[in-house]
């Protein structure tokens, strides 16, 4: 029976997937075949009679026009190189490892029937960095500043909202476990609307996140470790950088943090029962590109975490996921209160669950939570920084005190007991541990003190 090789791929008419610009070949004993069929997300080989291996590779690339200054752009955005050895007298293939992956590539998935291989690529994300460092404003400030040792790469989903995603992968995910890699899915609130790949982005509110504060009194007063006034309007105060590269790369943990990209309010499927196959999906193509190691190439555990507005999405995921959910740090976040039920029904299901709060609008709601469930989980699986209003006095808390240092003297007393301004520290803050003089995030805390 003649043996052929069928190659499809997902999602083939979007734009990060041209047909024109899906390149697939294939060889047989080095040899290369030709096409005995194709169609979009599709290409079909025959394999001659006494071939002993066979070879395919596929490169995918996507263009956009010129826009405003940016010129026209044509990038590669995922390859695979799979090799088959012929088995079975000739009747069928099988996968063989890749020597710089150790293993099949994590981006193939082969069935056989009798006569066929069909080897379906993955491709529900492809890399689009260079797109977005071409298309968004601040990219320049990423680049410099960026944690050295962890990478940001910008994911463009091919299918379904939102249609960017960012994967920030810390150097430790070089070595993950061998039953995968772990991932921490982070809500924001809104950002800006958008509907393309192609158009003008703003990286400004991803740097607010992932960047860390500058000490250097002469640093720019939006990179500051300090409260500062925006010089443009003096009525205006600068949000601290959070520092979650730095974080990430300090716990030391296999944890690939991503960040669903919003448009305006919405998640999408970053907030259904769809989450784990996308957070799996990201991750296969992160091993694919060799960016995280052999074996971590597929989702182990999966943590949500969520900052002010982002709480109502992060809420939401929780629902649609409690019994895949392992963590939840909610940094301040909206809707805890009227989530309660949701909290203790998912904390409870599983004695390995972790919840971790911070506070500042929420300080209350924290508070109440921690008291209701005192009975189901203790101290180590159910925290709440600081734990009361007495967290933010003078003296409680040396980070506080430093970020609160440039105030006026005259202005000290209002901004230290303003709880808009707790609902900031919430996110980028921390505190030393108890008989520890060493300050990190909550960030960094609540990943060292995590199964993830």
């Amino acid at each position: 029976m003649p043996l052929k090789l069928r190659v499809t791929w997902r999602n083939a008419g979007s734009p990060l997937l041209p047909d024109a610009l899906s390149d697939v070949q294939a060889t047989a004993d080095d040899a290369p075949l030709p096409l005995a069929g194709r169609g979009p997300g599709l290409r079909e080989f025959a394999i001659p009679a006494g071939a002993a291996r066979v070879a395919l590779r596929a490169r995918f690339s996507a263009a956009f026009g010129a826009f405003e200054d940016i010129p026209a752009l044509q990038e590669e955005v995922l390859s695979v190189e799979q090799a088959f050895d012929v088995t079975g007298g000739g009747t069928s293939l099988s996968p063989a490892p890749d020597p710089a992956l150790g293993q099949a590539h994590p981006l193939v998935d082969v069935k056989a029937a009798p006569g066929l291989a069909h080897a379906q690529i993955a491709t529900d994300f492809v890399d689009i960095t260079p797109f977005w460092m071409a298309y968004a404003k601040y990219t320049d400030e990423h680049q410099r500043e960026h944690q050295p040792g962890t990478e940001l790469v910008a994911l463009g989903a091919t299918a379904g909202e939102p249609k960017i995603w960012f994967a920030s992968v810390p150097e430790a995910c070089k070595a993950p476990p061998d039953d995968g890699t772990s991932a921490l899915v982070f809500y924001r609130p809104e950002g800006y609307a958008y509907t393309r790949v192609d158009q003008r982005h703003e990286m400004f509110g991803l740097n607010r996140y992932l960047l860390s504060p500058d000490p250097d009194p002469d640093a720019s007063f939006w990179a500051r470790d300090v409260f500062a006034r925006d010089p443009r309007d003096k009525s205006r105060w600068v949000y601290l950088r959070c520092g979650f590269e730095e974080a990430l790369a300090a716990s030391g943990k296999a944890v690939v943090m991503l960040h669903p990209w919003p448009s305006g309010t919405s998640f999408g499927a970053a907030t259904t029962a769809s989450l784990p196959g996308l957070a799996d999906a990201a991750l296969r193509f992160l091993g694919g590109a060799q960016k995280i190691g052999p074996g971590g190439a597929r989702l182990g555990k999966l943590g949500l975490a969520g900052f002010s507005a982002g709480g109502l999405p992060l809420w939401q995921a929780l629902a649609a996921n409690k019994d895949r959910v392992s963590e939840v740090f909610a940094f301040d976040a909206r809707g805890i209160a009227k989530s309660e039920a949701l909290i203790a029904r998912w904390l409870g299901g599983d004695a390995a669950r972790k919840l971790r709060m911070t506070g500042g609008h929420q300080l209350d709601a924290n508070a109440a939570i921690q008291r209701k469930l005192a009975g189901v989980a203790d101290e180590a699986r159910l925290s709440s920084l600081p734990p009361d209003k007495s967290g933010y006095l003078p003296g409680a808390n040396p980070r506080w005190d430093h970020v609160c240092s440039a105030l006026e003297e005259s202005e000290k007393d209002a901004y230290r007991s303003a709880d808009w301004v707790w609902h900031q520290f919430a996110v980028f803050g921390g505190c030393p541990r108890d008989g520890e003089p060493r300050d990190v995030t909550f960030l960094q805390r609540f990943l060292e003190d995590s199964d993830l």
